[in-house]
């Protein structure tokens, strides 16, 4: 009889060990997890301040053209093509951030949703991939 108590409460307690073991690879796993999509956040952030960089020196490129213009009082053909050129440039790197921003704002959001599957919150996970699907319709599924 007591042989099989001791067998009851050591099977319980192998359970719970395995139990304990699951959860601990699975936080593990997703704690990995986070950290790879806030590397490539702070990537995409390093991307998005170049971009921001480079649209500044571009503003600058054409309020110095505008100045240049506005002294010689006549556009010059050439002239007048690097502005188009540099408006160019410009607008594909505005276009360039905004898309850099909502993929920031997507990362940040499947973090969230790892996160909170990890901590065992899988509803309010649902939801909120629910409530980004429009926007960011390649999140992961909550598992």
């Amino acid at each position: 009889m007591a042989v099989t108590g001791f067998a009851i409460l050591n099977n319980q307690h192998q359970q719970r060990l395995q139990a304990e073991a699951q959860t601990q690879a699975a936080q593990d796993q997703a704690n990995r997890e986070a950290m790879q999509r806030m590397e490539g956040e702070i990537a995409l952030k390093n991307e998005l301040e170049s971009a921001s960089q480079r649209e500044a020196a571009l503003q600058l490129q054409l309020r110095e053209m505008d100045a240049g213009a506005n002294r010689l009082q006549a556009a010059d053909g050439q002239q007048q093509a690097r502005r188009q050129q540099a408006e160019r440039d410009l607008q594909e790197l505005r276009t360039q951030r905004a898309r850099l921003e909502k993929q920031v704002d997507c990362e940040r959001i499947q973090l969230t949703v790892n996160q909170l599957t990890a901590k065992g919150d899988t509803d309010q996970a649902t939801k909120l991939q629910n409530l980004w699907a429009t926007p960011c319709p390649n999140l992961q599924a909550v598992r």
